[in-house]
């Protein structure tokens, strides 16, 4: 049959984030055909589209070279072919032939209407802030994803707690992975509904039909609100000069050190902040800045920059807890806490 080939390469495109790359499981590298449905899944996020027309197909197609094809081509429209266990793309010029195997649709789970959320822009941005905390050691399980606990939302990497407060409390626990955040967020403006399914699965429905899910990760999520210090015992200094310029520098120059690993050094005076990054290899970079803080006494710290430059643009300052040694930056509904080194 013949389809619009534009139109057919933007289904695609919503669908394609899915793919996923373990040439081990081929069937999660596909596309899955079924007539007017498409669908990809990498064993955790699930996307499914319906297609512009029915295609008539049921098979399952390579998805990357697929659609790298159908990108590269300038005709308005493509006659696809199933035949013999392949799938021919043709055009006026072009010949493509591709391997197909079984359709292996998954049952997309009913969502009844009070699994919805229909106003959920709160949870959206909080979970757009929390998202650049999460563990990337898959031992950690839960802590690989963004915690939803009723009125609040967490991520930690064990070296920083990203915490957001929302503006009501939702029947939701549960532990998000960042890659599905990563999709739905590129489709906020799009996105109709959130669902959850307790101890099951976290998704989001699309104007157009668009399905995204991902089942919510196991195990339990650390209790973190223990670590926020509420103690008088700190230092508290507000950033009149642009930070972020200056933390983009020095973790520029310590680029060969792991991210991990990136270490500055941050002295504050009365009115004024001295950051130090030391490379074995390459030597030191020192800059001053102006900050405002009451105490003449000086304090001395050591961070992680790539930490402090995720946060610096939306806070216009930060307390330094120094018997605990963390450092705790707030905006409205945000805190967002750091461990220092010695």
């Amino acid at each position: 049959m013949k389809v619009n080939r534009t139109n057919f390469v933007k289904v695609l495109e919503k669908v394609a984030p899915a793919l996923g790359f373990n040439v081990l499981v081929p069937e999660f590298q596909n596309f899955q055909f079924d007539g007017v449905k498409v669908q990809a899944t990498d064993g955790a996020l699930v996307i499914e589209a319906v297609l512009p027309e029915d295609t008539g197909l049921k098979c399952a197609v390579p998805g990357a070279p697929f659609l790298h094809l159908l990108r590269s081509l300038t005709d308005k429209e493509i006659q696809l072919i199933y035949e013999d266990g392949t799938l021919k793309v043709r055009t006026n010029k072009v010949k493509g032939v591709f391997t197909t195997l079984a359709v292996n649709i998954k049952k997309i789970i009913n969502v009844s209407t009070t699994e919805r959320l229909e106003h959920f822009s709160d949870i959206l941005q909080g979970l757009s802030y929390c998202r650049f905390g999460v563990s990337k050691d898959e031992t950690l399980g839960s802590c690989c994803g963004v915690q939803i606990n009723n009125n609040v939302i967490f991520g930690t990497d064990r070296y920083r707690i990203i915490k957001w407060s929302l503006e009501k409390s939702y029947p939701i626990e549960c532990s998000i992975p960042p890659k599905f955040i990563e999709v739905i967020l590129r489709s906020r403006s799009e996105i109709t509904a959130l669902f959850y399914i307790k101890n099951s699965v976290f998704g989001a429905l699309l104007k157009d039909g668009v399905y995204i899910s991902t089942p919510i990760l196991s195990g339990d999520y650390p209790d973190l609100l223990k670590y926020f210090p509420t103690s008088d015992n700190y230092r508290e200094v507000k950033l009149v000069s642009d930070l972020g310029d200056i933390l983009e520098r020095h973790t520029d120059f310590l680029k060969n050190v792991n991210s991990v690993d990136k270490e500055i050094s941050i002295r504050v005076l009365k009115n004024k902040c001295i950051i130090t990054s030391t490379d074995v290899e390459l030597g030191m970079l020192s800059e001053e800045l102006e900050v405002v803080s009451d105490e003449e006494k000086e304090v001395e710290f050591n961070v992680n920059p790539v930490f402090l430059r995720d946060i610096v643009q939306e806070c216009s300052g930060f307390k330094y807890y120094i018997d605990k040694r963390v450092i705790l930056f707030e905006a409205d509904h945000l805190k967002y806490l750091v461990q220092t080194r010695s």
